[in-house]
């Protein structure tokens, strides 16, 4: 039997504490160089120092796309990430057969930055009908780009569904609007117009005017339910009203001077939520931003579940002001415009940050129209197709101005998808992106009317002018069979 002196033991003991003490450190010393290489920190061998760069993350549609930065192609296609040298750089993205994208970008020590919504275009676009239409006045998409309204003639009580989900074979449904569901005066001229979708993209809104009545009405496209008059139903003036989740019933409307939630299966008209209100915004299901003038004041007001309220911000009547809200990860941020600025207010029920600016804006021209980007994170405010952007990620500011004339100044631009937005006015469909680079024209379309694409994002609709009339049609967007 082997035995073991103490000098043997203490030798093995120590032997044992120092190979656990060296992988212990080991495993301190890697972990704090992942730690360290994840912040972007590395090796300038030029210099001979440590140097902490930034992470950028590559991405597009379609996918496997080359990258090149400052003319050097990186060792991977898309997606990827690589750490970049602090500075300017001039970034491209390339693949066979689509245009090529670039952006030219300024990055911090340590910062993380997300190139993940390169749109790669097809050098050369096919476009192709899907419906001829002899009339049309109006349309629009749904808000999970799964559906379009298309109204063929304002004076008539009908309009089509265009069902967008099979892009092989599109199918349409014609919705009547039965006698009795609107008001009818003997020698007065009906005017039917689209409002919008409920988040769901199940139920529309309908606005009717006949004379000086102004009518809502909600209309059910999956079922054969009877389409529902808002405003007779209730007994209630409606000047302007939106949809509160998606159940169809419940909704957020004013009348000639109050702000006040509605529910059409309950029969129930709340007490004003805030009064003498000239317009408002609402943001998902109870976020509501207002505007609303009392004694000389014009006040800009923020509510949220119909308890929390708060006003944020107090003017004079001599110029129009125009709001909106959104959140941006776990921060709500509130816009407003007035004239040719626009402040930006974080965090509105937090008095010590809504005391001040988050962020300022001067525009060229006074606003007409301000919105905030269904991913919260760009405020943009313009008139017509001249804007502005504020990029709450980086805290940059973009001025952008598109070719054409906008049909109507004071709508907005559509965005197609959370970076992108579309543009109409020189009747052609133009893409830009939120800081106006990699503008692209896809084909000839009809001034006025929206587009969207499909929900794979492989075909974008449009509305095109004809000898005949008008078309929708589809803008294949990938080389894809």
């Amino acid at each position: 039997m082997q035995q073991h002196t103490p000098n043997q033991k203490r030798k093995q003991l120590a032997i044992r504490y120092f190979t656990y003490g060296v992988m212990s450190l080991a495993v301190v010393v890697i972990s704090a160089l992942c730690i360290l290489l994840a912040l972007g920190y590395g090796f300038d061998f030029k210099q001979n120092t440590v140097v902490q760069r930034a992470l950028v993350q590559f991405r597009s549609f379609p996918g496997d796309a080359t990258v090149t930065v400052d003319n050097k192609e990186m060792s991977f296609r898309t997606p990827g990430k690589a750490n970049i040298d602090v500075g300017q750089h001039m970034i491209t993205m390339r693949r066979d057969g689509y245009r090529d994208w670039f952006k030219t970008v300024t990055l911090d020590a340590g910062e993380l930055r997300w190139l993940n919504y390169a749109r790669l275009v097809p050098k050369t676009v096919t476009t192709s009908t899907a419906k001829d239409f002899a009339v049309l006045s109006g349309n629009l998409p749904s808000p999970d780009r799964k559906w379009m309204a298309i109204y063929n003639e304002s004076e008539k009580p009908e309009f089509v569904v265009a069902d967008l989900r099979d892009s092989a074979k599109l199918s349409y449904m014609t919705i009547a609007l039965p006698v009795g569901s609107y008001t009818s005066i003997p020698g007065q001229a009906h005017h039917f117009s689209l409002v919008e979708w409920d988040f769901g993209a199940r139920f529309l809104l309908i606005k009717h005017t006949i004379a000086d009545k102004t009518e809502f009405i909600r209309v059910d496209r999956a079922s054969q339910t009877p389409p529902v008059n808002v405003t007779t139903t209730l007994n209630v003036a409606i000047s302007e009203i939106h949809f509160s989740g998606t159940s169809g019933n419940v909704f957020y409307a004013k009348d000639a001077t109050d702000l006040r939630k509605l529910d059409i299966a309950a029969g129930t008209i709340s007490s004003p939520i805030a009064s003498q209100v000239n317009s408002f915004l609402l943001y998902k299901t109870d976020t509501l931003a207002y505007v609303s003038d009392k004694a000389e004041v014009r006040r800009v007001g923020v509510r949220v579940n119909d308890q929390n309220k708060v006003d944020l911000r107090h003017y004079d009547t001599t110029q129009p002001v125009l709001t909106s809200v959104s959140s941006y990860f776990s921060d709500t941020y509130v816009a407003i415009a007035r004239g040719t600025s626009v402040e930006i207010i974080k965090n509105p029920f937090d008095t010590e940050t809504a005391s001040k600016a988050y962020a300022t804006m001067t525009l060229p021209v006074s606003a007409s129209w301000l919105q905030i980007s269904s991913n919260g994170r760009f405020v943009v405010a313009g008139t017509g197709t001249q804007f502005v952007t504020y990029d709450l990620e980086t805290n940059e500011t973009f001025s952008v101005n598109l070719p054409g004339k906008s049909a109507d100044n004071s709508k907005p631009l559509v965005w197609i998808d959370d970076y992108i937005l579309a543009s109409t006015a020189d009747q052609n469909l133009r893409l830009s992106e939120f800081d106006g680079a990699n503008q692209q024209v896809i084909t000839d379309v009809a001034l006025g009317f929206q587009t969207t694409l499909n929900d794979d994002g492989k075909l974008l609709y449009s509305i095109a002018k004809t000898t005949n009339g008008y078309s929708l049609q589809a803008s294949k967007m990938t080389l894809d069979n």
